[in-house]
């Protein structure tokens, strides 16, 4: 069953696009509730739902960022906060992860956190 677009839904995917550091729900639904009414309940709902489409990843401390779909990684910076896609990736190849252990890889997650350039 099709997943329905509500006006709320919309605003907060537009201001989850509009983002470019990591944010938590509440933090969100503060920008949110300066342009319409919505629930926290609804916020938590949209970050779900864009986190199954790919649209949003989840970080450390109820955080999130808005990131595009498909494999890729996080560099957070633990002093101020931003946050860098990477294609790097230091995960074995799923062939030898099935070859060794006999076990199939369907996603892995791994997210890099330290000090970023400016900050170091």
């Amino acid at each position: 069953m099709p997943t329905r677009s509500t006006r709320q839904r919309r605003l907060l995917t537009e201001l989850v696009d509009s983002r470019h550091h990591a944010f938590t729900a509440e933090e969100l639904w503060a920008d949110a509730r300066a342009s319409a009414p919505v629930s926290l309940a609804t916020v938590y709902r949209t970050l779900a739902l864009l986190e199954s489409e790919q649209k949003v990843r989840r970080l450390d401390r109820g955080r999130f960022i808005a990131c595009e779909p498909g494999h890729h990684h996080h560099l957070v910076c633990i002093s101020c906060g931003s946050v860098e896609e990477t294609e790097l990736c230091a995960a074995p190849a799923v062939a030898e992860v099935r070859k060794r252990h006999g076990f199939v890889v369907q996603r892995h997650d791994a997210d890099l956190y330290g000090v970023c350039e400016r900050c170091a």
